[in-house]
C-alpha cells in the first residue's frame, strides 16, 4: 500500500499468493471446489475484454433446465441454444478439402487468432481452421448480434440492438458426389492392391483430379497415401493441389503446340525418330519409331521429335557426336515456360482453397536441360495443374480458374446470394487453333492405337489422352492426362502415381492408364451416357 512496488504491485502480490498455494492446499480442496476455481479463473481472464468463455458443451437437458430456471442464482452465466456441429454423411470423401471447424471450447486456433480477432470474432468462436471451412468462413459463419447496453436513471440495464444476428449461408459445391465416391473407391482399392508390391516397392501415393471441361469447376478430386510399413491408408485429396509430381511425356502436347506456334515445326512435318548422340551421350525414344509427324509423335510418345522442337527453338543444330551449343539457354527455357504456363503448368491455378502449391522450376546450365524439359523431365507440377492442362486442350484453348464453390444460398432456401462464376484466366491465340487441333488428334490417336494402354483402347473415339512416365532416380512416376468425350468434352482429368514402378527393364504398367482411369471413365459414361 505504500507504493514501493509502483505499477507492478498487483502482479507481485498475485505472484506471492500463487507461491503460497502448494500441493497441501490443493490437496485439501474437493473436485467441486477445483472446478469452481477453473471457472473463476476463466471469468476474470476475460473480464476486461468482454469476451465470452465456454464452460461446458453438449450439456444435458436436465442441467440446461436447471440453469434456465435458476438464472438469478448464477449471475454471469447463460445457455446458448444456437450451437451446431458439422455432419459428414459421405465419411472421408473430400474430407481434407472440406476442412474442419473448431468447437466453442477450442475457440480460435492460436495460429489464426490475430486474423479472426481483427474481424471481430470472440475468442470462443467456432471458426474454420482448414480447407473450405477456412476459405469460406465469412460466408458460413453468419454475423452475431451487436447490442449497446445503457443504464437508466434507476440503474437498470437497457439493451439496444445495433445489428441483428444473421445465420450463415449454405455453400453449394460443384462436386458430383457419385463421381467422387466412385473415384475414392477406385484409388483406395488400387493403392491397397499395388502399393509396396513387387517392382512397386516405393508406390505409396495416388492422386486424381476431374474437372468440368466446360468451366473448370471440380467434379471430383481424390488422393490417398499409404504407410509402406503398416499398409495403413490416409486420405489426401488436398495432395492434388498441395503436392508436386514429375509430369513426364504427358506434357508433350504443349511442346508440339509450342513448336508449331513458333514456326520451328510445321503441321504434318516429319522427322526420323532414331537415337541421337550428343557429345557422346545417347538420347532416344522408348524405341526407334522411324518417320513420325506431329500426330504420330504424340501417339507413340516420340522423345526425338520433342528434342528437335527444343533444339530448333534454341536456334541450335544437331551434329552427331558433337556437343549441343546454345547461345541463350536461359532465354529458351523462359520461352518454353511461357508456353507451358499458357496451359496452366507451373503456376498456381487460383483454386478456391488454401495452401495451393505453385510448382518447382528445375535448374541447370547444360543445353541438355532443354531436351529434358521438352519431355517433362525438368519442372514439376501439381496434379491439379495437369488437369487444367487437359481442360485447356479439351476446351479449345480456354484456361479456366478451377473452383469448388458454385454458389451460396440463404439457409434452407434456393435464393442465391453469392455466385462463383466461371473465369477464363487466359485463352490460346485463335490464330494458333490449327496447331491445338493437331495436338487433339495426337491425343485421340494415343487412345485409339493402344499406346495409351490396352485398357484405354475400348474408349477409342470417345476419349483422348496422353500418358507420361517420368524417371525419378530408381523409380518412375506414372501419369495420364486427358478428356472425354473427344468431340465435345464435358470432363478433363489428370491421374498421377508418384514413384509407382521400378526404373529398369522390369518397369510395371502405368497405374493410371491401366488400373485407375479405365474403370473411372467407364463409370462416367454409365452415369452420363449422353456424353
Amino acid at each position: 500500500k505504500n507504493g514501493a512496488w509502483g505499477d507492478n504491485a498487483e502482479s507481485k502480490r498475485y505472484q506471492i499468493l500463487m507461491n503460497r498455494i502448494g500441493k497441501k492446499q490443493i490437496g485439501e480442496m474437493t473436485q467441486s471446489e477445483l472446478k469452481m476455481c477453473v471457472i473463476y479463473q476463466r471469468m476474470i481472464a476475460n473480464q476486461s475484454t468482454g469476451q465470452e468463455n465456454v464452460v461446458l458443451e453438449d450439456v444435458s437437458d436436465d442441467d440446461v433446465a436447471y440453469l434456465v430456471e435458476h438464472k438469478t442464482e448464477f449471475p454471469g452465466f447463460d445457455v446458448d441454444f444456437g450451437g451446431w456441429k458439422r455432419e459428414y454423411p459421405y465419411g472421408e470423401s473430400l474430407s481434407d478439402v472440406l476442412g474442419s471447424v473448431t468447437t466453442s471450447t477450442q475457440g480460435l486456433p492460436s495460429e489464426l487468432s490475430s486474423y479472426y480477432l481483427s474481424k471481430g470474432y470472440q475468442l470462443n468462436a467456432s471458426v474454420g481452421k482448414s480447407g473450405l471451412e477456412y476459405q469460406y468462413n465469412d460466408l458460413l459463419a453468419g454475423t452475431p448480434e451487436i447490442a449497446k447496453i445503457t443504464y437508466n436513471s434507476k440503474g437498470l440495464a437497457q439493451k439496444e440492438v445495433v445489428q441483428e444476428a444473421k445465420k450463415g449461408y449454405d455453400i453449394h459445391l460443384s462436386i458430383d458426389i457419385d463421381l467422387q465416391t466412385s473415384l475414392d473407391d477406385i484409388l483406395k482399392k488400387t493403392l491397397n492392391e499395388y502399393g509396396g508390391s513387387a517392382n512397386r516397392e516405393n508406390f505409396k501415393s495416388l492422386f486424381t483430379t476431374v474437372l468440368n471441361a466446360k468451366d473448370g469447376s471440380v467434379l471430383a478430386m481424390s488422393g490417398y497415401q499409404m504407410d509402406l510399413d503398416t499398409k495403413g491408408m490416409t486420405y489426401f485429396s488436398t495432395g492434388n493441389y498441395m503436392s508436386l509430381v514429375n509430369p513426364g511425356s504427358c506434357i508433350k502436347g504443349a511442346t508440339v503446340y509450342m513448336g508449331e506456334s513458333e514456326h520451328v515445326m510445321s503441321p504434318g512435318e516429319t522427322i526420323v525418330d532414331k537415337t541421337m548422340n550428343i557429345g557422346g551421350q545417347e538420347f532416344s525414344s522408348y524405341k526407334d519409331y522411324g518417320t513420325v509427324d506431329d500426330i504420330m509423335a504424340l501417339e507413340v510418345s516420340s522423345n526425338i521429335y520433342m528434342f528437335n522442337v527444343a533444339i530448333r527453338l534454341a536456334n541450335a543444330s544437331y551434329q552427331e557426336e558433337q556437343p549441343l551449343y546454345v547461345n541463350d539457354l536461359q532465354g529458351t527455357l523462359n520461352k518454353m515456360r511461357g508456353y507451358y504456363s499458357m496451359f496452366g503448368l507451373g503456376n498456381k491455378t487460383g483454386i478456391d482453397a488454401p495452401n495451393e502449391a505453385s510448382g518447382y522450376m528445375g535448374y541447370g546450365a547444360e543445353p541438355g536441360m532443354l531436351l529434358y524439359y521438352s519431355i517433362g523431365q525438368f519442372d514439376m507440377y501439381s496434379p491439379l495443374q495437369l488437369a487444367t492442362y487437359g481442360a485447356t486442350i479439351a476446351s479449345n484453348g480456354n484456361l479456366y480458374k478451377p473452383r469448388f464453390m458454385s454458389y451460396a444460398t440463404e439457409v434452407n432456401s434456393q435464393e442465391v446470394v453469392v455466385t462463383n462464376a466461371k473465369k477464363i484466366k487466359s485463352k490460346l491465340p485463335e490464330k494458333n487453333a490449327a496447331y491445338l487441333d493437331r495436338v487433339k488428334q495426337g491425343f485421340s490417336a494415343c487412345v485409339s492405337s493402344g499406346y495409351c494402354g490396352d485398357p484405354m483402347q475400348p474408349f477409342a473415339g470417345k476419349v483422348s489422352a496422353k500418358t507420361g512416365t517420368a524417371e525419378v532416380g530408381d523409380w518412375t512416376t506414372a501419369n495420364l492426362v486427358g478428356y472425354a468425350p473427344s468431340d465435345d468434352a464435358t470432363m478433363a482429368f489428370a491421374c498421377s502415381a508418384p514413384t509407382s514402378s521400378i526404373n529398369d527393364q522390369s518397369v510395371s504398367p502405368n497405374i493410371c492408364s491401366n488400373m485407375v482411369m479405365p474403370e473411372f471413365i467407364q463409370k462416367y459414361f454409365e452415369l452420363y451416357p449422353a456424353s
